[in-house]
């Protein structure tokens, strides 16, 4: 039987990020991945801090030529309509833009690409495999129980196990170290549409993100502008928002009652040819107790899922696996990996997290709300805030990382 030094489970961009990574530093990976691609997922707003990942991965002039640029981001007083107060963060306006820019992406095609690049660096993919169990012996990660489409189960064993595995999360809900963010039960209606309203020029990839309702009841909704025309339009809302319309019924419903109390969505939709029926997504935010131990280490959604009003799951699933498998290759060099060796990558990709957290948490109770609309606004939090939604969060030391902790600490 082969022994990897890595098996992967999941192919998502966490899992072919590192996969792609470790495979191009000469490490034997095989990647288990329960659908088969191309697949739909929700997710397709990137972050600038981003784009390095993609270049060092070496796909990134492949993402250019294949999807829309993102330059910024546009907020929107939903109960406003046409008059609706807007503010828009231009990327290049961070205090480090090493990149003013990001991509649009719809996830089937992305995720598709990601993972074949992992497949051309050398990793070995297993599509259609479901991975059912991660073998410990003595407190050591030592392999995967796989599951195929026939049915029939097989042991891969690894120096390291990768979960990625997205909410599923299997090493944390095996421990039981799930842990739910309080106050960020929120439900994601989404679809998508051809021929929305979308910005001109340069700012035609921005992301839209409209905000309407207020205390518990407050929401917002995304629009996500394709290059080939169409849009992803989701809202996101609260529990409280939901069970006080429940008599509405399901998903098609309560996205028109959404629709319904932010006209400035129903505006840029104006005219638009819906593509399928809203569907629903229960989007409970998560914390893990632990992302590394002994052969094995979390990444992606498998080490805490946040609400995605910043765009922040792909962004902290792909700087994480970059830099997590730069972290297994070092300790794979000494021999066996443990979870000593992974604790600083651990607290720099759980301080980012902890940065967003906070961020989330502030916008629904209002306090990041009043700082996004003010008019004038401070520049320093101005350019704060545009760092943030540039993803670029992992500069503990920086000041404008500082400020912001201060102001909307994370919450347990």
């Amino acid at each position: 039987m082969t022994l990897f030094d890595a098996a992967v489970i999941g192919g998502g961009p966490a899992g072919s990020v590192c996969a792609a990574r470790l495979a191009s530093l000469g490490r034997s990976v095989v990647v288990i991945e329960r659908a088969r691609h191309p697949r739909f997922h929700l997710g397709e707003s990137l972050l600038p801090a981003s784009v390095g990942v993609l270049d060092a991965i070496g796909v990134l002039d492949e993402v250019r030529d294949t999807f829309l640029v993102k330059r910024g981001a546009r907020f929107v007083e939903g109960s406003g309509g046409e008059s609706a107060r807007t503010v828009r963060y231009a990327f290049g306006e961070a205090f480090q833009a090493r990149w003013d820019h990001a991509f649009q992406v719809p996830r089937d095609r992305f995720d598709e690409l990601l993972l074949r690049r992992a497949g051309a660096c050398g990793a070995e993919i297993h599509e259609g495999c479901e991975a059912t169990r991660v073998v410990f012996d003595r407190g050591r990660a030592v392999g995967v129980e796989v599951r195929g489409d026939s049915g029939a189960g097989q042991a891969i064993e690894a120096r390291v196990v990768v979960d990625a595995s997205g909410r599923d999360a299997i090493v944390a809900r095996t421990t039981r170290s799930v842990e739910r963010i309080s106050h960020l039960d929120r439900t994601a209606l989404f679809t998508q549409v051809r021929g929305a309203w979308r910005d001109q020029g340069e700012r035609e990839g921005d992301i839209q993100i409209v905000v309407f309702g207020e205390g518990e009841e407050r929401g917002w909704f995304w629009l996500i502008p394709f290059r080939d025309g169409r849009t992803s339009v989701g809202a996101v809302v609260s529990g409280a928002w939901v069970r006080a319309r429940q008599a509405l019924g399901a998903g098609e419903a309560l996205f028109a009652a959404a629709v319904d109390e932010a006209p400035a969505v129903a505006s840029m939709l104006q005219g638009a040819e819906r593509l399928f029926a809203p569907g629903a997504t229960a989007d409970f935010s998560f914390r893990v107790g632990a992302r590394r131990g002994d052969g094995w280490v979390a990444i992606g959604d498998s080490g805490g899922f946040i609400d995605p009003l910043f765009s922040t799951g792909a962004h902290l699933a792909m700087h994480g696996a970059l830099r997590g498998a730069d972290a297994i290759h070092a300790g794979l060099a000494g021999g066996d990996l443990n979870a000593e060796q992974l604790e600083p990558w651990e607290r720099e990709i759980r301080a980012g997290a902890e940065l967003f957290i906070g961020a989330v948490q502030a916008f629904y109770s209002g306090d990041l709300v009043s700082f996004l609309f003010a008019e004038p606004q401070h520049p320093f939090l101005r350019r704060a805030i545009t760092s943030m939604l540039s993803g670029d969060v992992f500069q503990s030391d920086a000041l404008w990382v500082r400020e912001m902790r201060t102001r909307f600490p994370a919450r347990a």
